[in-house]
């Protein structure tokens, strides 16, 4: 009898769980693609007064980098203030050896400027703290393969004012250079 008590027990539990089930409103799941994307952070905008300066101090970095001679393997230039990351660029070089950085920042006291090629070619990482008040222009090796330049603003979160800077690498291509390879 004990037996048979406690079958019917479970079978009055079993049943009575099975009553009890989850209701929704009927509504289907909402999938990533239904729901709605929190919008991307805004950059301020910059007014005209910082556009003017900007423009002003573009045209002063394009005379300090103009004084390089040579084949142009990279030349980038950007803003050097407001917030950001700065700027990045990649470029091939053909023939590895002797080239030619130039860089320059105009309407901050200064900027950090990285050259960078893949590690296992032996290349060490370049770092040049640049001083606004003039233009770097120093010789270093290159191996070939990619190069990549890299502005790093001292302080990302900054506001606009107008200020930039810009690289350029330049290579003297010898007569006796094979063909394309400068």
């Amino acid at each position: 009898m004990g037996r048979v008590a406690a079958l019917i027990v479970t079978a009055l539990l079993a049943g009575g769980m099975t009553a009890c089930a989850y209701e929704d409103d009927g509504d289907a799941l909402s999938t990533a693609a239904a729901r709605t994307a929190r919008p991307a952070p805004t950059v301020p905008s910059k007014g005209p007064d910082v556009l003017a300066v900007e423009s002003s101090n573009y045209a002063d970095l394009k005379k300090r980098l103009a004084g390089t001679t040579g084949t142009v393997v990279l030349s980038d230039s950007g803003p050097a203030d407001g917030p950001g990351v700065g700027f990045s660029k990649i470029a091939t070089v053909k023939a590895g050896g002797a080239h030619t950085v130039t860089a320059a920042c105009v309407g901050t006291p200064g900027v950090q400027m990285f050259l960078s090629q893949d590690p296992r070619t032996g290349a060490e990482p370049l770092s040049f703290d640049l001083e606004c008040s003039g233009t770097l222009k120093r010789v270093v090796e290159l191996q070939a393969g990619y190069v990549v330049a890299d502005l790093i603003r001292h302080d990302p979160t900054g506001p606009w004012t107008g200020a930039v800077a810009g690289i350029r690498i330049t290579v003297e291509c010898q007569h006796t250079a094979p063909k394309g390879s400068c």
